[in-house]
Parts: C-alpha cells; structure tokens; sequence
C-alpha cells in the first residue's frame, strides 16, 4: 500500500516537473527561475521508502523547548520552482487524504507538513542557526496577510497553525513574522489608506483600506501570538529592498553581462518602472513598523540595512535576482528572491537584532 502511494504521488511529481518550462530544468544555459541545479522537485524515494524515515501521520510537528517559530511569504520560505510546482500539484491528494500531507513531507523533505514548500538557505534556517535555537517554520509560498487565498496559508493561519501544533508555546523563545507583500499586487484597485483623502473615500463607498485591512489581520496575529507565547521575544521583519524607491520606482527585467538598473544597455540590465509595486513595498515596511509600535514589539528594518543591495543593484552587490534571464547574479532558488549572499547577510542581520 505505502509503495503504491508513493508512487502515485511521484507521478504527479514528475508530471508537475515535465510541466515546468524546459528552461525551469536546467535545459537552457539562461535559465530564468534559479540558479542551475535547483529547479525541480526535491524528490527522494530512496529516503520515502526507507521505513526508518517514515513519517507517522499521527505525529505532529516536532516542538523543542526554547524554539523560534517563524511567519512569512515565499521571501521567508525561499523555495524552488520545482518544490511550489510540486506542493501545488499534490494540493489535491492533501485535501483528499489526512495522511497525504505526511507522505507528500516524507517524499519531498522540503514541503512541510501543512503543504508549504520551503527551501535551503532560507531565512528562517539561517536565524536559527545563528540564534542556536530548534526551528518551527510555518511560511509558506504565496501567503497573504489580509486576501483570501486558496494556494498558501495565510499569515493569521499560519500562526493557528503553529497553535494547534503546539509550536508558540511558554517555552517558545523567539517568534518572527514578515507579510503583506504579495496583498499588494492582489489589490491595486483598493484604496491604499495613505491617501490624503483615502480614509474619506473608503467610507463613502464602504471599502476598507489597505492599511486597515493589514492593520486588522496582522492586530489579531499578534494577539494570538502574545496569548500563546507569553514568554516569547517577538520581531516583525521588514522586507529587503527589492525594487529601487525612486518616482517610478524600478525593477530589472533581466541581467546578462553587467550594467545597473537605469544605465542599462542592451546586453546588460533592462530595467522597467513598476510604481505600483515600489510603493506597495514602501506601505508594507511602513505598516509593519506601525504594528511593532502598536503591540510593543521588535520591528526588523532590513529594507535600510539591504540599501543598494536590491534587484537593479550592480552584480557585485546584488542580493536579489531577476525576473526572467539572470546570468550576473549570485546562486539564488527562485528569481525575484534573494540570493544565498542575502539570506547569510540579512539572516545574521536579524538574529544580531532580536538576539
């Protein structure tokens, strides 16, 4: 039965991964996901045979005293293209069988027991390490901190998760949390709330804000977070630079040779203006900081401390990849995120804040 299992689900795997663009694979030499060798699924059938690796369905989330548990997006998560493709190709078999979830974690090690996908380096791994503290990390791909999503945990759910787990406890030492990015380009079309006249037009037409829906979420995230884990130093991490914070704000295309961002010439950086996207990482640092303020705790800004290291930065520099072709970065899993140099740099930079 358990070999039938796993080689259903390896199936879906492997069609998941024939799925992905040839270039996804490693096929092409410009490969516009992430650095060669991290594209597709992590599958190990070797270790999901092995019945001393097994993992029992009944057994929740290992929870050691003392441990950080960590909330976020895919910036947190840092996964492969091959592991997201791969979780959201098993969703189905998750949803269809409670004891899928375990089955799918034990044959791709990277997708936790709650269908994140989740990659190595990341950020929480590196805090970990450097705090010397046991990880539960509940971030997962795609997550939102106020839209309904039918993809990923958001980031309220992935904190009842860690509850029902057990993992926020009063023995939990440290607790991080990063959201709201990806709310953005879900809600271009919704009043931001730092409008002058935002706050007036959204009561005239009854639609919340932006900032009032984050605010709202992240309020009762807190909250429960507090309420598990009293004991708990709790941060919520900024995001790095991504795109460049001018008027129009700017997001590199692709880099092939060297150049940087508005000086590009063919060959080198394309850059393109993305205002929307610019200010919505502007907003999100913003109301984050205004949370940590609000529930007294810890607010992380690694956006100041990555300064001049974002996606237009020149390769040297350059702790974020681009979207399509990326010859000039450094290794990285998955274009639009960090590099492996970003997660070291700003995963120290965090444990050093909230040590």
């Amino acid at each position: 039965m358990k070999l039938r299992y796993l080689s259903a689900l390896c199936a879906v795997a492997c069609s998941a991964a024939l799925a992905m663009p040839a270039a996804a694979q490693g096929i092409s030499p410009n490969n516009p996901f992430a650095s060669q060798g991290r594209e597709l699924p992590h599958i190990n059938m070797e270790a999901a045979l092995d019945q001393a690796t097994w993992v029992d369905p009944s057994v929740p989330q290992t929870v050691e005293p003392g441990n950080l548990v960590t909330f976020g997006d895919s910036i947190m998560a840092n996964m492969t293209a091959g592991d997201a493709a791969f979780s959201m190709a098993t969703k189905g078999a998750r949803k269809a069988n409670p004891n899928a979830a375990a089955t799918i974690s034990t044959l791709d090690p990277n997708i936790n027991l709650h269908g994140c996908a989740q990659g190595t380096p990341s950020l929480p791994k590196k805090i970990a390490a450097d705090l010397g503290v046991p990880l539960n990390d509940y971030s997962c791909p795609g997550a939102t901190m106020y839209t309904p999503s039918a993809a990923a945990l958001t980031i309220p759910e992935q904190v009842d998760a860690a509850i029902a787990d057990g993992a926020l406890n009063p023995q939990t030492r440290y607790v991080t949390l990063q959201g709201g990015y990806n709310d953005v380009y879900n809600n271009y079309f919704t009043l931001t709330g730092e409008g002058a006249n935002d706050a007036e037009i959204a009561a005239r037409i009854n639609q919340p804000t932006q900032r009032d829906m984050f605010a709202a979420a992240i309020d009762g995230a807190i909250s429960k977070i507090k309420q598990a884990a009293p004991n708990a130093k709790i941060a919520l991490v900024g995001y790095h630079e991504i795109t460049e914070n001018t008027p129009a704000g700017w997001q590199c295309l692709y880099h092939i040779g060297e150049g940087y961002g508005r000086d590009n010439v063919w060959g080198a950086s394309y850059a393109v203006p993305i205002f929307f996207d610019t200010q919505g990482e502007m907003n999100v640092q913003k109301w984050l900081a205004e949370a940590a303020q609000r529930h007294g705790v810890q607010f992380a800004d690694e956006r100041a401390f990555s300064a001049g290291h974002g996606e237009c930065a020149a390769p040297a520099d350059r702790w974020v990849a681009g979207i399509l072709i990326d010859t000039t970065t450094g290794e990285h899993n998955l274009a639009l995120h960090l590099t492996d140099e970003g997660v070291d740099a700003i995963g120290s930079d965090v444990a050093n804040k909230i040590r």
